[in-house]
């Protein structure tokens, strides 16, 4: 979806565990790979001697590397940032790290797929959300970690443990690399910020567990406890409750799927799964989802798009629909069961943007691909439903067992069902390439009736 957005574009994790349910994290992800700190941080830092955190990281990291295996190379350096200077950096970083030209083609993709208002201010929200958050932070560019100021190693040890992981791992495997914003695609990405949360969750637990002495390895009841906590715990941070269904869990996924995914990897392999999710990285989000995928090397398609004749058209953006993008996209415009049931049948999504004309106006291009007819049929149903539901107008003028047209509010709109897959044309200003669209011959059997 959307180059993974803002959150995965730039990653970067703020945790801070709730003291009531220890296995809760909140995170964002967005914002601390590419750029160097700012200079004004680094005079917030207090001298290493004078904070007795500092004295303590060492240990923990001794701790996490005999857990893992992985060496430490080299000490962790450390530094504190006030709330204010954090939010100063957030602006900075994104404005560095992204053009305006790549952040309105995120937002306007998300706003294309309904899956925010239209009024919708991804920079603001990504800034809004990670300040809400923050405890700390480990930034993979620098190689440093950060702690909010007036956070104590008492408070915040869990979240100080989970930051301290991504240093190990970076030691060995560079995160700046592995969270390169241009893998194959960009649910690639969302794959890998959850291999880099979901390892480090994991270790969260493991490490506490270790420190009461007990065996290191998390129960699977103390893991469920990660995913089912993300939700219910949302109340405490408001600019996250409050943000759409999709920001919302973007921001949860990694944490939640992405350590179920690892303890899954960690039971198959034992201590050699700490390097392996990193040399042999999951390449889309249903290898996360579904852990035996990622040990059949199964991939996600990259479905072909209707061929369009379009003038005066500039191509904006173009981006990947995983299983995480059709669960929210169907649970946002269905219900939940609706995207359980038929988002794992997903085989890959793709998409284009376009802007048409002078006035630029946009237009989306959309395939999926499904593991059957019969799915891609109830796929085609429910699509329906997303058309109707996302705009405020949608005017159908014509509809069959395998192609819906009519307008909606971005112009007029093709959605074809052909075998197994299913096609999108939404924003159309020609009205003869729109009929064009509505023949063009189709295999497949027809559209089965499916009710939701």
């Amino acid at each position: 979806m959307p180059n993974r957005l803002v959150w995965t574009k730039m990653h970067a994790p703020f945790e801070r565990p709730s003291l009531q349910a220890p296995l809760m994290y909140r995170r964002a992800l967005a914002i601390i790979c590419f750029a160097a700190i700012l200079t004004g941080i680094a005079a917030a830092s207090r001298k290493q001697a004078d904070d007795p955190v500092f004295s303590q990281i060492d240990s923990i990291v001794k701790t996490l590397s005999g857990i893992t295996g992985l060496p430490e190379k080299h000490p962790v350096p450390y530094a504190r940032i006030s709330k204010r200077q954090l939010r100063q950096f957030l602006a900075k970083r994104i404005k560095k790290t992204l053009k305006p030209a790549e952040l309105h083609a995120d937002e306007l993709s998300l706003k294309l797929f309904g899956l925010v208002p239209k009024d919708f201010d991804l920079k603001q929200s990504t800034i809004d959300l990670l300040t809400e958050q923050a405890a700390a932070f480990y930034d993979y560019q620098e190689r440093k970690l950060f702690l909010l100021e007036g956070s104590s190693l008492n408070a915040e040890e869990t979240t100080v443990a989970h930051e301290l992981s991504h240093a190990l791992a970076d030691q060995n495997f560079d995160l700046g690399k592995y969270m390169d914003t241009s893998p194959g695609s960009d649910d690639e990405n969302l794959a890998h910020t959850a291999v880099v949360e979901g390892e480090a969750s994991w270790l969260m637990v493991a490490y506490d567990l270790n420190k009461s002495g007990r065996v290191p390895v998390p129960t699977r009841e103390m893991l469920d406890a990660v995913a089912d906590s993300g939700d219910s715990s949302m109340t405490e941070y408001p600019v996250l409750k409050s943000s759409p269904l999709y920001i919302q869990q973007s921001l949860l996924f990694p944490y939640t799927e992405g350590t179920l995914f690892f303890d899954a990897v960690y039971h198959k392999l034992g201590k050699a799964s700490f390097a392996a999710v990193f040399t042999d990285a999951p390449t889309d989000s249903a290898q996360i989802i579904h852990p035996d995928r990622y040990f059949a090397h199964q991939k996600e398609t990259k479905p072909e798009l209707v061929k369009l004749r379009l003038k005066d058209a500039k191509e904006l953006t173009e981006g990947s629909m995983g299983e995480f993008d059709q669960e929210m996209l169907l649970e946002q415009f269905l219900n939940k069961d609706a995207a359980n049931r038929l988002a794992p049948h997903l085989r890959g999504g793709f998409y284009k943007i376009y802007e048409l004309g002078k006035e630029k106006k946009p237009l989306l291009d959309y395939a999926s691909q499904w593991d059957s007819e019969e799915e891609a049929a109830a796929y085609f149903a429910a699509y329906q439903q997303v058309l109707r539901k996302k705009w405020k107008t949608c005017d159908v003028a014509q509809s069959g067992s395998n192609v819906l047209a009519g307008t909606g509010d971005n112009g007029y709109f093709v959605t074809i069902l052909s075998g197994d897959m299913v096609s999108s044309v939404e924003g159309l200003n020609d009205i003869g390439e729109w009929n064009r669209l509505k023949f063009v011959p189709r295999t497949g059997s027809a559209a089965a009736r499916v009710e939701f």
